[in-house]
């Protein structure tokens, strides 16, 4: 029996018993709406089989392989940018890869599956290669049935060597040039759909390029004729060395009862590969992002049965979005602790203090505002980011974020660990035990202050919220907003108060959310100083009171401004810049502009 059969026949079906026992304990415990973010966390014991898990020790594994298919021009790089940026993340160390994994704490681990170059100077690299690239899959398969074999073993194997060393999560990703283009053919062969069902822009392409690249889809489809009842089948025919990798550290993991979160559509279509040899092995699997512009990956969820829990717009595989859903549960782990400390009648801690601003009376304001964000500021990081080494764009969400905060505080890079706090209003009640320490937990690491404002009773709910708010955002550029039976007139004094200072405002509620929208609605002068995290980015149906929603949205905007410090651009990392699409022309490769 070799290893890929070995490990099939490995994969069981985690007990549900226990998943089962938390559901309840949660649901009869508190009357907290976690929505999928629940679903996360008893994933996660279910795979571990622990009532209480610690956060898993994680690596980012990147596997790198040349497509053949390349030379059909679907892609907005040239094919040398493969080999360019495995050694960005080695040498230059200045991809999105790394710098999601200085966010996530995770080891990051490149792997060279099939560059079509000689690496064995490349420091750090794991010497995995299958052949320098995969065939031309328009002209007959993209490799051997045994190189497919091979591919998935080599994941598999770099599964059980991260088990072995205590990991019990890998984020995976993976570079490739034109790959897009095998995962579209891949999801097109096993789910059965036409190319333009599957096929997106890929690294932002053209028009004209995307339409030649659907007819470059639909001919390897035609000529190879990929069996849908094969996986194999179909990674050798229209695959790529890196995706079958990934299809084996999904195999693998599942054998080891490892977590594997999934990032975009590219380690989607891998999943589908694992999918189809050991079906079983989707209850190790977790969505972290849906992509808005590839088109193969809704299609491939669906047929897993996962829902992502962000949407974020990210367009590539370096472990950006995963690495956000890796933190959410480690924060669902902290709650779940708390609770069930509570619950089995441990003694519970003093809530945590909220030391209130000193307000004095003072009159209401009539007129309100807000200084214009800075425009020098936002145009730098804007450019910035359109350099770093990535395709143009294609961190989405995470780059806005990123050109917003430029321009609430100045600055070109807003430093990673800019303060943050979180402002509760409440209307005099005391919290829950449970919910004092469930903000105590989750904030205690993340480098966030706490503080409750009762109302004073000198002064209106309005100005002393906006008062506070004001104080706080002098010291705080991230502003969290949490309601806690404080009325609407209370959250409108705080936002002002927090634009008015220059913050940038995070809503951390459903109440706190439908205040700000209304007044930014009203206000397009307020809207630069607000970041609305429920719905529009996280999207897992939760109703979380006092600004816990908030606290989860700094996990998306500490990534965004790992991205803008820790990524270098294609002037410093000599990674080639692209050769169609809005990248081309923008992006530039020697002298970046001062």
């Amino acid at each position: 029996m070799n290893l890929l059969e070995q490990t099939l026949s490995s994969i069981k079906i985690p007990d549900a018993a226990l998943p089962h026992t938390v559901d309840t304990v949660l649901t009869t415990h508190t009357s907290m709406n976690f929505g999928r973010l629940k679903e996360v966390l008893l994933r996660y014991i279910r795979i571990t089989g622990e009532r209480h898990p610690a956060p898993p020790q994680t690596s980012v594994i990147i596997s790198c392989a040349d497509h053949g298919v390349a030379a059909e021009s679907v892609s907005a790089y040239p094919p040398e940018t493969t080999l360019n940026m495995m050694c960005n993340y080695l040498i230059a160390r200045g991809g999105a890869a790394n710098a999601v994994a200085n966010y996530a704490n995770a080891q990051l681990i490149v792997a060279d599956l099939g560059v079509n170059a000689d690496t064995s100077d490349i420091p750090g690299l794991l010497h995995k290669s299958i052949a320098r690239r995969t065939a031309n899959m328009t002209a007959g398969p993209a490799m051997t049935r045994a190189q497919a074999i091979r591919s998935v073993e080599t994941g598999i194997a770099l599964a059980n060597e991260r088990a072995d060393h205590g990991d019990r999560c890998i984020l995976p990703g993976e570079m490739g040039i034109s790959n897009t283009t095998s995962s579209a053919a891949i999801v097109a062969a096993l789910l059965e759909l036409t190319p333009e069902e599957v096929t997106g822009r890929g690294a932002n392409i053209s028009d004209r390029r995307l339409a030649h690249k659907i007819e470059i889809v639909r001919r390897a489809l035609t000529v190879n004729a990929p069996d849908p009842h094969d996986g194999l089948d179909v990674l050798a025919k229209v695959g790529g060395f890196e995706l079958g990798c990934i299809a084996g550290l999904i195999l693998g993991a599942a054998a080891r009862r490892m977590l594997i979160v999934l990032d975009g559509a590219n380690t989607t279509s891998a999943a589908l590969i694992a999918h189809a040899l050991a079906p079983n092995c989707v209850h190790y699997l977790l969505a972290s992002h849906a992509s808005l512009t590839e088109h193969s990956q809704p299609h491939a969820l669906r047929r897993l049965g996962l829902s992502p829990i962000l949407r974020l717009d990210i367009r590539l595989s370096e472990a950006a979005g995963s690495s956000i859903a890796l933190r959410m549960l480690t924060q669902m782990i902290k709650i779940w602790d708390i609770l069930d400390e509570a619950k089995e009648g441990s003694p519970l801690s003093p809530p945590f203090n909220f030391p209130c601003p000193s307000l004095c009376p003072q009159e209401e304001k009539t007129t309100v505002t807000f200084a214009p964000p800075s425009a020098s500021a936002m145009e730098a990081c804007q450019y910035r980011l359109d350099n770093l080494a990535k395709p143009i764009h294609s961190l989405g969400y995470l780059e806005r974020i990123a050109v917003q905060l430029a321009g609430t505080t100045g600055r070109e890079c807003p430093p990673s660990d800019l303060g943050a706090a979180l402002l509760i209003l409440a209307d005099g009640k005391l919290f829950s035990a449970d919910l004092s320490k469930i903000l105590s937990a989750i904030t205690a690491d993340t480098h966030i202050s706490v503080y409750l404002l009762s109302t004073p009773k000198n002064m209106s709910a309005s100005n002393a919220a906006r008062r506070a708010a004001d104080t706080l955002a002098r010291s705080h550029p991230l502003l969290i907003l949490g309601a806690a039976g404080a009325g609407d007139d209370a959250l409108a004094g705080a936002i002002n108060g927090a634009a008015e200072a220059g913050s940038l405002i995070l809503p951390g509620d459903t109440q706190s959310d439908r205040v700000a929208r209304k007044y930014a609605g009203t206000n397009s002068s307020l809207r630069p100083y607000i970041l609305h995290i429920v719905p529009d980015m996280l999207t897992a149906d939760t109703e979380m009171p006092a600004g816990i929603a908030g606290i989860l949205g700094t996990e998306i905007v500490r990534a965004a401004l790992h991205v803008v410090n820790d990524m270098k651009t294609f002037a410093e990392t000599g990674v080639a810049v692209a050769i169609d699409g809005a990248g081309a022309g923008r992006q530039v490769r020697g002298h970046a502009k001062k």
